[in-house]
C-alpha cells in the first residue's frame, strides 16, 4: 500500500465527510491533505504554520481515482518532492485500508513567505535541512 511517505495518518471517515451520493466529498480529501500539510510543517520545521515564517499555497492538483465510505479507515500520507529556491512541493495519496487501493493522490506547490513583510522568500536553509533529515527517516504517524 502506502509507501515512500515519512508521514502518514490514519483515520476512520465521519459521517460529516459523507455527501448525498453516500461517499466522500471532494472538498473533504482536500481538507485531510491540508491538515496533514499543516501537521507536516509544525512537525518537521518546528514552527507555528501561523508564524512570522510559513507558506502560502500557489497551486493544488488532485486526482480523484476511487470512492470512500462512511466509516471506512483510510491512510493519507504527505511528503516534499521537489524544493526549489522560494517554493516546494508536497505530494499526497490518499489509501482504503479495508480496500487496499490508492483512492487520491495529488501534489501542492508551496511558497515560503513572510507574513510581516508581505512577501516570498528563499526557503530557509534550515528548513531544507529539517526537510531532509524528517524525509530520510522512518515513517511517523501523525494521531
Amino acid at each position: 500500500m502506502i509507501a515512500g511517505f515519512p508521514l502518514l495518518w490514519t483515520f476512520t471517515v465521519p459521517w460529516a465527510d459523507i455527501d448525498m451520493l453516500q461517499h466522500v466529498n471532494n472538498v473533504a480529501y482536500i481538507r485531510w491533505i491540508e491538515t496533514i500539510r499543516c501537521e507536516y510543517f509544525t512537525r518537521v520545521i518546528g514552527e507555528p504554520i501561523n508564524g512570522e515564517h510559513g507558506m502560502i499555497l500557489a497551486q493544488l492538483d488532485f486526482a480523484y481515482e476511487k470512492q470512500l465510505r462512511y466509516h471506512e479507515e483510510v491512510t493519507v500520507g504527505c511528503k516534499i518532492s521537489r524544493i526549489g529556491n522560494k517554493s516546494f512541493d508536497m505530494a499526497y495519496e490518499v489509501w482504503s485500508n479495508a480496500q487496499g487501493y490508492r483512492a487520491a493522490h495529488g501534489t501542492s506547490v508551496l511558497v515560503a513567505y513572510d507574513f510581516r513583510a508581505g512577501h516570498s522568500i528563499p526557503v530557509p536553509n534550515h528548513w531544507r535541512s529539517a526537510i531532509a533529515t524528517f524525509e530520510a527517516g522512518p515513517p511517523q504517524m501523525y494521531e
